[in-house]
């Protein structure tokens, strides 16, 4: 039983187009029995039908339905009433286009408790066949005619055996013939339920109803009983009287019996039959349209509908449904004892029923979804670039040891040295930039010989590698064994083709590989290690040796025959003792520093232990002798020692390696000594030249992600849009808003999976790829944490994107929804 006292609702309050929908109305209605609210369009019923079901709120007043009231309860609460208790038939059929016939009319059955497929399958399967569309199960519905869509939502409202059926204008959008089918399906189906139907057609109310409640302006004008013995004048679009028509011609002719009727009296010229092959061809010309397939002619006069056409329906479908295992023997697992709501969206079938709703996407639509791959790459590519230049690491800009720093001194004396090397909490001291070149030969092959290339790197002590910096090879077992670190071979490697012309593809290629540099002994690559740092690992007694004999940039120097000295250039004599080619005429080779072996051709300028005229260290050099060089060079040969202090003259700076580099240029005096903590220097240099860039790239990245974040937004709301009708009518059946907000989030889910997902790994891939490159590394980073976070975040967007408007719209009335008409 339904009861509505003193019930009120208006539209625009409180305005001056306030319009009363629902003007202070009580009524009641029983338990069974068809109940009709007649009246003309905008007179209220549809808002007072709306208030009844719970579709709509009204602003005062109560609604009962058996006893609970339906008013000020909750939204959820009036859809768990409403999927109950209540069976929507509505005008405009509003069933889920995509959805099959069967899933249609499955899913009130699923709302109000079954789990248990065969059980779900009997009673659709009943319906279908009693409203005379159970072979349409597999078609969708959008491939309906209106009639038959119209069953489908009967099929729908009853199948969960409601005690209350609502029909709104359920024949408003039907023909002549299915209207009258439909309204003897729901006469039949009044029997046993109480039916409330809104129309405005007042002979269909006359005919059909038990109860007629006549509406205008939001009242009850009119309340009676409808008992009626008369018949329904209602012409059948589908039916043609032949003894109503005006015209009648009997054109039978030898053997062939042919009639005419028209409603015309003129008949119309031109008129060709054909018989041919049993069949039969009509040529009319322009003068008549082809007549509509499908239609009944009857022998007689038209007479009125009676009773007769509704009473022989029988819609026993209580009893089935109540009843349908135990006539079968089938299990009752998952068929409810009473209606209660179920949730059918959890997270594994929002999903898959995501997967599925994108299967069924129009080919416009699934076009649309390529926006979401390209929005997530651009969000990808834009989160690398700045990852790219954010990320500032050693190699990007460190050219030496780490621990170094450098003391500038104008011109460096030995004294200089000396006091610099006594420093405390110093480890070493080297002049100059502590940088030093080897030549590394390529001759391998025929093909590559003379082939040479050059190996640079910061001179360091080979104590600070261990064993576990090594990334292949052993440590130095001589001094004449050198680590050099992978940084160095990855730069050497990266911009020179040389090294792949002749088979060597990686770091560990170069282990026991030779290195050549003036005069010296050739040395041995013995390890490579990975300590980020751009240096070549040495013995320290050979610091002074390689300082003094680095040939600087030029491999191809040092690779020639031993270079002839000119006049005048200062020679480690220890190098040159044992060389054929050289031979003291006169005195000896020096042995005390300050000591000079002259050319013979000095012998009757200056005699030995005379002086000439070059100073090292502040005095002048002393002859020890005269020698021949059979290759005509006129070089000076001194001591070690002396050839050093001449060397370190030429420098201006010092390189320090301390202990503590951060404590060691804390602690000195900037007044007394310019100390440059190279590592700071260099890295503050960088990060200000990469400042403007950075700040470039990162609004750059800003307005990439904007965009792709507002497409992304723009196509969700689009396709939200699409889906409001069947968001309302879902809510019109009685399902919850928490199902809506499952079903819609994992059709996101699906959408970010087959689109974000393989965004976002596939270019990731591609940049990953592009930060390998050189002189593009820096401005490119990918990182698996990097392509997670951008997946999150999508994901996180593409939720809250898809959503917000369903947010929006659940916050309306189920008829409110409906009510829009500015999406389809």
């Amino acid at each position: 039983m339904i009861r509505l006292t003193n019930v009120k609702k208006s539209f625009n309050r409180h305005k001056s187009n306030e319009i009363r929908a629902i003007d202070n109305t009580s009524i009641e209605l029983g338990d069974t029995g068809l109940v009709t609210f007649l009246g003309n369009s905008g007179c209220g019923k549809t808002t007072l039908l709306n208030a009844i079901g719970g579709l709509d709120k009204v602003d005062s007043g109560d609604i009962y339905i058996d006893g609970e009231r339906l008013t000020r309860r909750t939204s959820g609460r009036r859809d768990v009433m409403r999927n109950a208790r209540i069976g929507y038939i509505f005008q405009n059929y509003n069933l889920i286009e995509d959805a099959t016939v069967f899933e249609n009319v499955a899913l009130p059955l699923r709302m109000t408790g079954f789990t248990n497929k065969a059980a779900i399958e009997r009673r659709v399967m009943y319906i279908l066949k009693r409203v005379g569309i159970d072979r349409y199960r597999n078609r969708p519905a959008k491939m309906l005619s209106g009639g038959e869509r119209q069953r489908v939502g009967i099929a729908r409202a009853i199948v969960k055996n409601p005690s209350i059926i609502i029909a709104d204008e359920p024949t408003g959008n039907l023909d002549s013939a299915n209207t009258i089918e439909v309204m003897n399906i729901i006469k039949a189906v009044s029997k046993e339920k109480l039916v409330i139907l809104v129309t405005h057609e007042r002979d269909i109310a006359e005919f059909y109803a038990d109860r007629i409640v006549e509406i205008v302006d939001g009242r009850v004008v009119s309340d009676r009983a409808n008992e009626h013995e008369g018949n329904l004048d209602y012409r059948l679009d589908t039916k043609i009287y032949l003894k109503d028509m005006p015209v009648h011609e009997d054109l039978s002719r030898e053997g062939f019996d042919i009639q005419l009727y028209s409603d015309r009296k003129e008949l119309p010229a031109g008129i060709r039959i054909v018989v041919r092959g049993g069949n039969i061809y009509i040529d009319t010309g322009d003068t008549l349209d082809m007549g509509a397939e499908g239609l009944e002619m009857v022998d007689g006069h038209y007479e009125g509908l009676s009773k007769d056409v509704y009473e022989k329906y029988e819609f026993n479908y209580q009893d089935f449904y109540a009843n349908a295992e135990a006539r079968e023997g089938a299990s009752t697992r998952g068929v409810p004892k009473a209606p209660r709501y179920r949730r059918i969206y959890g997270v594994g079938n929002s999903i898959l029923g995501g997967f599925r709703k994108i299967r069924r996407y129009s080919v416009i639509k699934k076009i649309l979804l390529v926006g979401f791959i390209l929005a997530s790459m651009f969000v990808v590519y834009a989160a690398s670039n700045v990852a790219g230049v954010l990320h500032i690491t050693d190699d990007k800009f460190t050219t030496m040891d780490k621990d170094y720093v450098t003391v500038k001194v104008g011109q460096l004396t030995e004294g200089k040295l000396k006091e610099l090397s006594s420093m405390e909490g110093l480890d070493y001291a080297i002049p100059g930039p502590a940088i030093v070149h080897f030549a590394i030969p390529l001759d391998d092959y025929i093909q590559s010989a003379g082939m040479v290339n050059v190996i640079s790197g910061s001179l360091s002590d080979k104590d600070k590698v261990s064993g576990e910096d090594l990334l292949c090879g052993h440590l130095p077992e001589n001094k004449y064994e050198l680590v050099v670190d992978k940084m160095i071979i990855d730069m050497m490697t990266e911009y020179d083709r040389s090294f792949a012309q002749i088979g060597i593809a990686d770091y560990e290629d170069f282990v026991g590989r030779t290195l050549k540099t003036n005069l010296l002994p050739d040395f041995t690559i013995s390890g490579i290690s990975n300590r980020m740092e751009p240096c070549i690992y040495a013995d320290r007694s050979m610091f002074q040796l390689l300082v003094m004999n680095d040939a600087g940039e030029d491999a191809y120097s040092i690779m020639r025959p031993p270079y002839v000295p000119q006049p005048d250039q200062l020679c480690d004599a220890s190098l040159y003792e044992d060389k054929p080619y050289l031979s003291v005429v006169r005195g000896e080779w020096p042995d005390e520093d300050g000591e000079v072996l002259v050319p013979e051709s000095l012998l009757y300028e200056v005699g030995l232990g005379g002086q000439i005229n070059i100073k090292v260290g502040g005095e002048y050099l002393v002859v020890s002798g005269f020698y021949h060089d059979m290759r005509g060079g006129e070089g000076l040969y001194v001591t070690r020692s002396t050839l050093f202090r001449s060397m370190i003259g030429n420098f201006d700076q010092v390189t320090l390696s301390p202990v503590d580099r951060e404590s060691f240029v804390a602690g000195i005096d900037p007044q007394s000594m310019e100390v440059i903590d190279n590592y700071a220097t260099q890295k503050e240099m960088y990060t200000t030249q990469m400042q403007a860039g950075v700040t470039r790239t990162i609004a750059i990245a800003v307005v990439i992600v904007l965009i792709s974040l507002i497409e992304i937004y723009l196509i969700l709301r689009a396709s939200f849009l699409s889906r409001i009708k069947e968001v309302g009518v879902l809510r019109a059946i009685g399902l919850k808003k928490s199902d809506i907000y499952r079903m819609l989030a994992g059709e996101v889910f699906a959408i970010t999976m087959l689109t974000t997902l393989p965004g976002v790994i596939g270019m990731g891939y591609v940049m990953y790829n592009v930060a390998q490159v050189g002189y593009l590394s820096s401005m490119y980073r990918v990182t698996w944490w990097l392509l997670a976070g951008c997946f999150c975040v999508l994901f996180l967007f593409n939720m809250i994107a898809g959503l917000l408007p369903v947010f929006r719209t659940m916050r309306k009335t189920p008829a409110a929804i409906l009510a829009r008409n500015d999406v389809n």
